[in-house]
């Protein structure tokens, strides 16, 4: 009867994409890792509670979101200082208030959860475990939702976090990546959907090269391009969307 139990709720796990972090040290590496503030955590994916324990060790304030019944009736019985809400992350009604964000974040969802932070207006900064792949790229820039996002966030690897330090182990290794939202944005945060809007256009955009392609997109003709939109930097974006004030860009990404 026990091995059936078991089995069901390690079925029920990866069904919902768990990974539990084991190891002490990683957890404390990454919560040591945020900025030194009196601000209240969400913690996205607690889990086993791993890193929810360090955080309050740490003295902070701690709101644990948890989807498994079982593990957030464990937070709640363990971690009584903890308000622990049972819901998918995904649909989770963020703070109005400031605070900070730190999540052990299942990888079949990572991109999806990663777009649904950025898009939130009062966290300052989130320590997130991903696939290494993940983290390297995010960190590296060079991607669309890096390139779209980058006027606003920065994004910067902490290290790698051996597959070892999970259960179930996964087939890849884990990265710790710290998005910091910047103090002075590089555009007003009026100009995010024309924007983001433009840095698409430009993405998927025809042309044998970067100049061509905005040209292609703008009608605007823009020197000393690199070869590639992933060559860009966010300073080289926001200039690139500042240059191109030509009618027929304002026209397509109403720009005023």
């Amino acid at each position: 009867m026990s091995t059936r139990r078991n089995s069901a709720r390690d079925r029920a796990r990866r069904e919902l994409g768990q990974n539990f972090l084991i190891d002490r040290s990683v957890a404390r590496h990454l919560v040591d890792l945020l900025d030194p503030s009196p601000l209240p955590v969400v913690e996205l994916g607690a889990g086993r509670g791993a890193l929810t324990r360090e955080l309050v060790h740490a003295g902070r304030t701690v709101t644990a979101v948890e989807l498994d019944r079982h593990w957030s009736d464990e937070l709640r019985d363990s971690c009584p200082r903890v308000s622990v809400i049972r819901c998918d992350m995904l649909d989770f009604r963020f703070p109005t208030a400031p605070y900070a964000v730190v999540g052990n974040l299942p990888f079949g969802i990572t991109t999806a959860m990663t777009r649904r932070l950025l898009g939130e207006r009062s966290w300052s900064e989130a320590m997130l475990l991903v696939q290494w792949d993940v983290a390297r790229k995010r960190a590296s820039g060079g991607s669309l939702l890096n390139a779209q996002w980058a006027p606003w966030y920065e994004f910067r690897l902490h290290g790698r976090v051996s597959a070892r330090s999970f259960r179930p182990v996964p087939a890849v290794d884990g990265g710790i990546l710290k998005v910091q939202r910047r103090p002075h944005p590089l555009m007003p945060l009026g100009d995010l959907r024309r924007y983001q809007r433009f840095v698409e256009a430009v993405f998927t955009g025809r042309g044998r090269g970067l100049a061509e392609t905005v040209r292609n997109v703008t009608g605007c003709r823009i020197r000393n391009l690199p070869a590639l939109p992933r060559d860009l930097t966010a300073e080289a974006w926001t200039h690139l969307y500042a240059e191109t004030t030509c009618p027929k860009t304002r026209e397509r990404f109403g720009r005023p």
